[in-house]
């Protein structure tokens, strides 16, 4: 979603005028919930807490705002990084540091998506996926949600996230087996 405001008003912001500030929030608020929201499994507490980290981030970033910069990519850059920060600071291992079966080669990694999909629609339930996929570091959350929510083909999703096709594949496959390792985890329990 594009985010853009008339140059007078950037301007305001840029002289971080708390009134302009307000206006921002209020206009754009809502559109930062319903992104994360419909992109990630994270609570409501959490959201918040993205939500202001990432308010802070702009009012401190807006006097450095050069006015011929693309304002809505800007902001869109900013609340990426946050989000960045926040899975960074949750999880102390990242998804590349899990060694999955010791030494497996690439072509053994890869899940069969087909049958994973349909072990998910009759094995778990919606809040077994919800836990599993909180569990996941950013990017392999993000994978799925492209692939599986979003109905995004690899080369969207290769798109989206400036990484080659054939990545993309790859990760979605480790991203599917780290999600069956911790559903098969949880249902052990």
């Amino acid at each position: 979603m594009v985010i853009d405001f008339i140059l007078a008003f950037k301007q305001l912001l840029v002289q971080q005028d708390e009134e302009a500030f307000n206006k921002f929030y209020m206009e754009t608020v809502d559109i930062f919930f319903r992104y994360l929201k419909s992109n990630y499994f994270i609570d409501e507490d959490d959201m918040q807490d993205i939500i202001a980290d990432f308010y802070i981030k702009c009012w401190n970033g807006f006097p450095t705002f050069d006015l011929d910069q693309n304002f809505s990519g800007w902001v869109w850059s900013v609340f990426k990084n946050t989000l960045k920060d926040f899975w960074k600071k949750r999880w102390e291992t990242s998804f590349s540091e899990i060694d999955l079966d010791g030494e497996i080669t690439f072509e053994d990694s890869l899940e069969d998506e087909e049958d994973f999909t349909q072990i998910l629609d009759n094995e778990y339930t919606y809040e077994q996926i919800q836990q599993a996929m909180y569990e996941l570091d950013e990017m392999s959350k993000e994978i799925i949600s492209l692939k599986y929510i979003e109905d995004k083909s690899y080369g969207e999703i290769s798109g989206i996230l400036w990484i080659s096709q054939d990545l993309v594949r790859q990760r979605c496959s480790r991203a599917l087996k780290a999600l069956k390792i911790k559903l098969w985890q949880d249902s052990e329990k």
